[in-house]
């Protein structure tokens, strides 16, 4: 009779294990969802973010091009965290991200330093993150298709 108890034991324990399995491979699957969708919405912001820097600068606005520039180091901040989180292996674009974000500090110093000349302050950072949104759009519309994995 204690060898039934025992094996009856066995399997409800294998039971729990495989459950617990199934739900730690569920939750895994849905924190990549969930990154995913943040990373998609997030290149839409970054693609925002370029295009309002630009504007700023060809209308020589210094004061609205260090607001982007902020919003541009916090943006990047984000993606670059997330894709960190992520199972991707993305170096391209973490050393990518992480140049613009050296790029937007130094060229918001500039500006609020010693401002000489908009377009070639921004020179730099501007170059940086174009080739930000390059990638990150690229890297976007794989994950569009990878949402439903």
């Amino acid at each position: 009779m204690a060898l039934v108890g025992f094996g009856v034991t066995f399997w409800q324990a294998k039971g729990a294990k495989d459950a617990a399995e199934r739900a730690r491979d569920a939750a895994e699957a849905t924190r990549e969802r969930i990154i995913r969708s943040s990373l998609i919405a997030l290149s839409h912001q970054l693609l925002k973010t370029e295009d309002e820097l630009d504007k700023a600068v060809n209308d020589g606005e210094v004061k609205i091009a260090i607001a982007w520039i902020n919003t541009w180091k916090w943006q990047a901040s984000q993606a670059k965290g997330m894709l960190k989180a992520s199972n991707s292996d993305e170096q391209k674009i973490l050393r990518a991200l992480q140049t613009s974000i050296v790029a937007a500090g130094e060229a918001k110093n500039v500006l609020v330093s010693n401002p000489t000349d908009l377009i070639t302050d921004t020179k730099n950072v501007r170059s940086a993150i174009v080739k930000v949104t390059g990638e990150i759009s690229s890297l976007a519309a794989n994950l569009g298709f990878q949402i439903g994995d």
